[in-house]
């Protein structure tokens, strides 16, 4: 077989539970009323009076249920912009002298927060389509020749591979690891996994300029609630989350996030097919854009293109938008399968 790699978009997570992204706001907001959790009445408040003034939305007393959220996307840019372009919006600066300076930046780590809260919450229960899929590739004898990617934040794939006793999981990246590096030092198989926007099991100390992986994607969102344990160990500065929103405005300037799409760029010169699932291709991701047309370009032969995003109730109307944006992009030759992601995990050989 020739070398394949597999790209992770949201709707792969999506299938094993998680939710979309139009769905985040409303969810977390709906259980935060539920539950009467106020406990951080700061990240509360702020949210708040965010959605008030910039979509007239009141989180708390409103009808959640008839109510037309932002997208994650929308809510987040435009704090992302003000922060290109040195601005700000009444009621939020971006920086001054006053005690309460930065707001903006205040907000945008809330959202991301919201985000990862929301995930951790539905991802703790799982189908275990992930591992159904590396396990069947380990069967086949296909998961050494495989290089995985993903955009997501979760550690669904993260967990099936490092649950491998027969391989090495690699992200691509100098990083002290825990129960993820059991098998290193050992001389065996390593499968990478380049996760270009982040994961939620990422742990970044700003000042020393290092990355650890904690245990899992909950670790990273107990240490933020509790700032004391989320202290570097060696400079004691706050640790933060490596997170790179859904946005037009990425900021990539992470050392370990360049070094991760180096690696991604070397890996992907080398592959043969390239399998996306449940990525629907969206006009936000100009750098996976970027990314892919360098790839495209430096070959001397066509790269196998193949597209497995179906699943059960997609209109049709949808599925000719996302054929339009691939085919726009990378050419007629796109390969795209009825199968859906759960269809694509126990019987991954019909595609590879």
């Amino acid at each position: 077989m020739m070398k394949t790699a597999i790209f992770f978009g949201g709707g792969a997570s999506a299938a094993e539970g998680a939710p979309v992204q139009s769905m985040l706001f409303r969810k977390y907001f709906k259980a935060l009323r539920e539950k009467k959790d106020y406990s951080d009445i700061k990240r509360v408040n702020e949210l708040r009076a965010y959605f008030k003034q910039m979509f007239y939305i009141d989180v708390l007393n409103d009808d959640l249920d008839t109510v037309e959220f932002p997208t994650f996307e929308e809510a987040i840019g435009l704090l992302d912009l003000a922060v290109r372009k040195r601005q700000s919006f009444k009621n939020f600066d971006l920086e001054n002298i006053a005690s309460d300076c930065n707001r903006i930046g205040f907000i945008r780590q809330y959202l991301v927060l919201l985000m990862a809260e929301v995930l951790e919450d539905k991802t703790s229960i799982v189908k275990g389509l992930h591992r159904l899929l590396v396990d069947r590739l380990g069967d086949l004898g296909y998961l050494t020749e495989m290089v995985f990617l993903s955009t997501n934040y979760d550690v669904l794939i993260d967990r099936a591979l490092a649950g491998r006793e027969d391989i090495v999981l690699d992200y691509g990246m100098e990083c002290s690891l825990s129960r993820f590096d059991d098998c290193h030092g050992k001389r065996m198989p390593v499968v990478p996994l380049y996760k270009v926007h982040g994961s939620l099991n990422w742990s970044y100390c700003p000042a020393c300029n290092s990355l650890n992986v904690v245990e899992d994607e909950k670790g990273m969102l107990k240490l933020l609630a509790d700032p004391s344990p989320a202290l570097c160990s060696r400079c004691r500065s706050v640790k933060t989350p490596v997170i790179v929103p859904p946005t037009y405005f990425k900021d990539m300037s992470n050392s370990f996030l360049t070094i991760v799409w180096h690696k991604a760029e070397a890996s992907l010169k080398d592959i043969g097919h390239l399998i996306f699932c449940g990525y629907s291709f969206p006009d936000a991701d100009m750098h996976i854009k970027y990314l892919l047309k360098r790839i495209q370009t430096s070959r001397d032969d066509q790269l196998k293109i193949t597209v497995i995003n179906n699943y059960p109730g997609k209109e049709t109307e949808t599925c000719e938008e996302e054929k339009n944006r691939y085919m726009r992009f990378l050419g007629t030759h796109v390969c795209f399968a009825k199968d859906t992601f759960e269809e694509f995990c126990e019987h991954p050989e019909m595609h590879i």
